[in-house]
């Protein structure tokens, strides 16, 4: 089924509020897989995600390459082509640098869990990936080989730090996906707000994050987080 117009206009709403909302900053993106053919994905040309609307979107192939050669492409499209090859249940893909998760991401840092009741929906075990065994390549997700790491380091799970860098978050849908960074930032800054990382924080058990977690991740929930969310974007 191809990818409808009001789709990729959510897809556009989806970085202005990940901007507002402070989870991208001038260099975050969104991607939504192609509803016609799942090897290809939508993404904004490169700019700003608080500016980027409909008409800014293009369709790029599974090595990241863009379709259009006549417009800038973020340097790191190729992050998506390939956690979406490797995960075909995908169809969102953000990636963002909300400050809030920095401290987690860094080498010794204790692992980011769930410690608060919406934060449970990030998922209970958050891997961190490492650019480093790459050399000094400016910590970009630039190449097939990075992002193919990435993509293994990420493997089953809603969402992954990258180390001094960021995070990446997947999901089923745009609203999905958009909720799943927006909880898994505030759950950080509620960690930090009580001593994380330098203090043991108590989080959610396994049993409370999974099933919160199956509770909030329906349906109804997501559109009325959505439709909130939305509001002046």
């Amino acid at each position: 089924m191809a990818t409808e117009p009001q789709e990729l206009e959510m897809l556009a709403q989806a970085n202005r509020i990940l901007a507002r909302d402070g989870i991208v900053d001038d260099f975050g993106h969104v991607a939504l897989r192609d509803g016609s053919d799942p090897s290809r994905f939508w993404l904004s040309r490169a700019l700003p995600p608080n500016a980027v609307t409909a008409a800014d979107l293009r369709r790029y192939d599974a090595e990241g390459r863009c379709g259009d050669a006549a417009v800038q492409s973020y340097s790191e499209a190729v992050l998506h082509a390939r956690i979406f090859a490797a995960r075909p249940d995908v169809m969102v893909c953000i990636h963002h640098h909300a400050r809030p998760l920095l401290p987690f991401s860094m080498p010794g840092a204790p692992a980011l869990r769930p410690v608060f009741h919406t934060g449970a929906i990030m998922g209970w075990d958050v891997p961190v990936w490492d650019s480093a065994p790459f050399g000094a390549s400016g910590m970009l997700v630039d190449t097939v080989a990075k992002a193919d790491s990435l993509a293994e380091a990420l493997g089953g799970n809603r969402a992954a730090l990258l180390r001094a860098h960021g995070a990446v978050v997947v999901g089923s849908g745009i609203a999905e996906a958009v909720m799943i960074a927006i909880y898994m930032a505030e759950n950080a800054a509620v960690a930090l707000s009580c001593g994380a990382p330098h203090h043991p924080v108590p989080s959610l058990s396994r049993e409370e994050a999974e099933e919160t977690s199956r509770r909030l991740l329906n349906p109804p929930t997501i559109a009325r987080v959505w439709a909130g969310r939305q509001r002046g974007v």
